[in-house]
């Protein structure tokens, strides 16, 4: 074994251990707790069960491939691993927009308008959830239908989008269609949604700012905390979602595929669903005074 090999197996272990760990956290917090879930509670309960999801499919495979265990999948196990990385992967993007889009109707001040939609917005938040899964799973099955092991004997087609450990034989049209419109309004719409949080965030930052020259007493509202902590989670996922797509982008359209292009966006790719439960933990001050009690 290659200590190169050695170093990327103890990267990804440690970075699959931590993303477990720290979404395991999260999930017993929404499980066990005997406190009644705020309905954001419940969009980042589906964001953490999505993460969880992806970090098992792919940290774990990446991991065991990287110790030098090759051609351990046949054809049905790349079909069902690829099939729940993407699932999961369009969940935490759908999770992740509909997170701060819930999060810009709670900031945003009432109006005629808004006053209605703030009154039933918590109503549909587990529509939304269900409609993410369900959405996903569907637009995904095209990764069923042309993924193959690498057994080396099965491949009998040429130019496949090698993915180390499996292959992706011409996807098919209308699904790389579907995702690819997915992410591109969900993206779209978190930098929208994320840009006028800014603005909401910053426009009450002149106002405590202004309480207090005036020596009144300022303190930041439980939302505008949130704010801050979800536009925060939301900059990390685009961050690394914008470099891992130029990876991803040259790797599909230069039909260019080597090792070390992938394990890096399969580093990338890992990084948000390792950090994300942190940032949520560290920012939610509840969910702090819970474990701190226990």
């Amino acid at each position: 074994m290659l200590l190169q090999h050695v170093i990327l197996g103890t990267l990804y272990i440690s970075q699959t251990g931590f993303g477990v760990l720290g979404n395991s956290i999260l999930l017993s917090f929404f499980i066990f707790t005997r406190r009644k879930l705020r309905p954001i509670d419940q969009i980042i309960s589906n964001l953490t069960l999505g993460n969880f999801v992806f970090l098992l499919f792919k940290g774990i495979s990446m991991t065991i491939y990287t110790f030098g265990i090759t051609d351990f999948m046949d054809d049905t196990g790349c079909k069902l691993n690829f099939y729940f990385q993407r699932v999961a992967r369009g969940l935490s993007i759908c999770s992740t927009c509909l997170l701060s889009g819930f999060q810009v109707i709670i900031l945003t001040p009432i109006s005629s308008q808004w006053e209605k939609i703030k009154a039933r917005a918590h109503k549909y938040i587990i529509f939304s959830c269900v409609f993410c899964w369900l959405f996903n799973l569907f637009i995904e099955i095209g990764i069923i239908i042309g993924m193959k092991g690498l057994q080396r004997s099965n491949i009998n087609f040429t130019i496949p989008i090698d993915l180390i450990f499996c292959a992706w034989k011409d996807p098919v049209p209308n699904f790389v269609l579907l995702t690819t419109f997915r992410d591109v309004f969900f993206v779209g719409m978190m930098i929208c949604t994320s840009g006028y949080m800014v603005i909401l965030l910053r426009k009450h930052s002149k106002q405590v700012q202004h309480l207090q020259e005036t020596r009144h007493y300022a303190r930041i509202s439980p939302e505008f905390r949130a704010a801050r902590t979800i536009l925060l989670t939301v900059s990390t996922f685009l961050s690394f979602y914008l470099i891992n797509g130029i990876f991803a982008m040259y790797q599909t359209y230069f039909l260019h595929s080597s090792t070390w292009l992938v394990n890096v966006s399969s580093f990338l790719v890992l990084s948000f669903p390792t950090i994300c439960p942190f940032l949520l933990i560290h920012g939610d001050s509840q969910i702090g005074r819970v474990f701190c009690a226990s």
